[in-house]
């Protein structure tokens, strides 16, 4: 399994960001070592689910619309990954399963997915937090 870029720059923002305090785009860019295209698209879609607010000019940058503790991993996973398993199972994509009833694998990978699931649902922002140095601090 691996999370696309997006899914991965989002974590890590969110990671970094706080509600009492702005993070602009070159302190993301330098500490979390993303692209200014990435945050700037993924900055974007985080303000269009609500859980980023984005202020413009002097004393601006991003911070976190909601606290922390109320942001799950999951919840960032789901807006930033396709909607099915994690752990599909291929061999039913050509058309009928011959040992779909047989399969051990299928069985374990939807456990997997059940355990990943559950476990980034537990998983909130506050959980994850950095605690990064601020230039001038």
């Amino acid at each position: 399994m691996r999370l696309n870029a997006a899914t991965n720059g989002a974590l890590r923002i969110l990671m970094a960001c706080r509600h009492d305090r702005p993070l602009t785009m070159s302190e993301m860019t330098r500490h979390l070592g993303l692209t200014q295209a990435l945050v700037i698209k993924t900055c974007n879609e985080l303000m269009r689910a609500g859980v980023l607010a984005g202020q413009r000019g002097r004393g601006g940058g991003y911070r976190l619309a909601r606290p922390a503790s109320s942001i799950t991993a999951m919840e960032i996973i789901d807006l930033f990954e396709a909607k099915e398993n994690l752990f599909p199972c291929r061999l039913g994509q050509s058309g009928e399963c011959r040992i779909l009833s047989l399969c051990k694998l299928r069985l374990a990978c939807e456990k997997a997915h059940a355990a990943f699931r559950g476990e980034m649902e537990r998983l909130t922002v506050a959980d994850l937090a950095l605690e990064m140095e601020r230039p001038g601090a």
